[in-house]
């Protein structure tokens, strides 16, 4: 469940125009981009992955707080859970660009989206309140594997009870993100037209340029 070609890691701050998957399992599996050419795996270390999930608000402050403090204390610990959650992120992308295909997704990487959705599912409560029943994440829930096994929850709940068709991966060269296409036709081709959605644009000019200077030697 690795990338074909080589990932380099390299540090990042997180910013909103990475945040564009429609869901924070999505974003999750997007922290390598350019997975066609040039992957680059923006998760360092495991208080990098802290503050990712800071940023999507995927934990309260004070678990984060509570697991920052543990990681401290056990280093190696925390960067062997992060290892697991980067083999989670492989898993994960396989599922989704497989279901894009068309394609079944590999039986290993349904075993291991599995096995984080339950631990998932285990770190939470149901809980009784004002006449309805709420899901709330149990406030001793401080697993090393907690974000890994979240972002496993969201995907099984949030991301693959989704039409499929909604699914989509970006076409743009050197990128490769994963998101949910919430337009109103469903023909969102680009993670961001901004970004991959003009250099797309560019590249067709410079290669009517260079057709139209061909045809007139």
């Amino acid at each position: 469940m690795k990338s074909v070609l080589p990932v380099r890691i390299e540090s990042h701050q997180f910013r909103n125009r990475d945040i564009i998957g429609g869901n924070a399992a999505l974003d999750f599996v997007n922290t390598v981009t350019g997975r066609d050419q040039s992957p680059r795996d923006w998760i360092d270390s495991y208080k990098r992955l802290l503050e990712w999930a800071a940023f999507v608000h995927l934990l309260p402050e004070r678990i984060l707080r509570a697991l920052a403090k543990k990681a401290q204390a056990k280093p190696k610990a925390a960067a062997m859970a992060l290892a697991r959650a980067k083999v989670l992120r492989e898993a994960l992308f396989e599922v989704v660009t497989r279901i894009i295909s068309g394609r079944a997704p590999p039986k290993r990487a349904l075993a291991f989206l599995h096995q984080y959705w339950i631990a998932g599912t285990k770190a939470h409560e149901l809980r009784f309140d004002d006449g309805r029943v709420f899901v709330n994440l149990r406030n001793d829930a401080l697993d090393f594997d907690l974000i890994a096994s979240l972002v496993a929850y969201r995907m099984v709940e949030q991301v693959l009870s989704l039409p499929t068709e909604r699914l989509h991966i970006c076409q743009g060269p050197n990128c490769s993100w994963v998101f949910i296409d919430s337009s109103k036709a469903g023909r969102r081709r680009w993670c961001d037209m901004a970004v991959c959605g003009n250099a797309a644009k560019f590249r067709r000019f410079q290669k009517r340029s260079r057709g139209r200077r061909s045809a007139r030697h």
